[in-house]
């Protein structure tokens, strides 16, 4: 009996000494990864063992996915900045005082008028407001009726750059037009239909931008052309996000603008790009709606 008693008491310290050590040994191998990630190695993983207990399997797989989200983000963070940096390198390389320009614009703009040019002066005068709302750095989040407004003068300098080869249709509800968007977030989108798909197509080119909610509190973005369309592998280049860094390229514009919606919006923005040779292109834009100034 005392043996039998004596053989159980045993047989359960060596369980939970078995036991301990693997926990012991867990616990190590997670701490000693803290250190690391502390450190600044945000690449380490404790690896999983099947001997560990449960509780330690979870643990080691909360830590790892943590340090796999950390990572990802640390390396968004380096690629926002490093954006950010181009881009202010970028703006200080073409600085010009806008004062200048203004008066320079005006200046012209009475010699058109004195001349009874004015059709120039309506076009000078719808260029000085393009680059005005452009170099503006007040406010970088604008409502849609303030896009819209610019987007109507950008096309109508457009129209008349191309002898009015084209005509736009605007389609935007009243109850939207005091939601904030980011500026000029879709002015790429819009030259590129008119730059690349009218090219070299004979029929009357057609442009319609039309904005409207959508359930979840999304706001749709719609640019279609009648243009030319676009290839087949280089829609799938657009999707994929693999186009060419490379600023001799039409599709740039384009690039660079997909990437400022990931950049603004994050998850919650969807881009959709339909085309087909010889019929045109469809672009879809959808952005968290944000109600802004009453």
């Amino acid at each position: 009996m005392l043996l039998a008693v004596f053989l159980s008491v045993a047989f359960l310290i060596a369980v939970i000494i078995l036991v301990t050590r693997h926990m012991t040994g867990s616990i190590k191998n997670i701490v000693a990864a803290m250190k690391k990630a502390g450190a600044g190695d945000l690449a380490v993983r404790v690896r999983r063992d099947r001997k560990m207990p449960s509780e330690m399997e979870t643990i080691t797989d909360q830590f790892n996915r943590m340090m796999g989200q950390m990572n990802k983000l640390v390396e968004e963070v380096k690629m926002v900045s490093a954006r950010q940096k181009d881009a202010e390198i970028t703006a200080l390389e073409a600085q010009i005082n806008p004062h200048f320009l203004y008066n320079t614009l005006d200046t012209i703009n009475w010699m058109a008028i004195n001349a009874d040019q004015y059709e120039i002066s309506s076009a000078i005068g719808a260029l000085a407001r393009i680059l005005r709302y452009g170099i503006d750095k007040s406010n970088s989040i604008v409502t849609l009726r303030e896009e819209m407004e610019w987007l109507q003068q950008y096309i109508f300098l457009q129209q008349t750059r191309l002898k009015n080869t084209f005509s736009c249709q605007i389609i935007v509800p009243p109850e939207l037009l005091d939601c904030l968007i980011h500026k000029l977030i879709f002015q790429p989108f819009v030259e590129n239909a008119i730059l690349h798909g009218f090219e070299g197509v004979q029929q009357h080119h057609i442009l319609i931008i039309e904005i409207q909610e959508k359930p979840k509190g999304l706001l749709n973005i719609t640019i279609h052309d009648n243009g030319k369309g676009i290839e087949a592998a280089k829609v799938e280049e657009i999707k994929q996000g693999i186009l060419p860094d490379n600023k001799s390229k039409n599709h740039l514009g384009m690039k660079n603008a997909i990437d400022r919606l990931k950049m603004y919006y994050g998850e919650d923005a969807e881009f959709i790009i339909e085309s087909q040779e010889g019929k045109g292109t469809t672009i879809v834009i959808r952005i968290p709606k944000t109600q802004g100034r009453e």
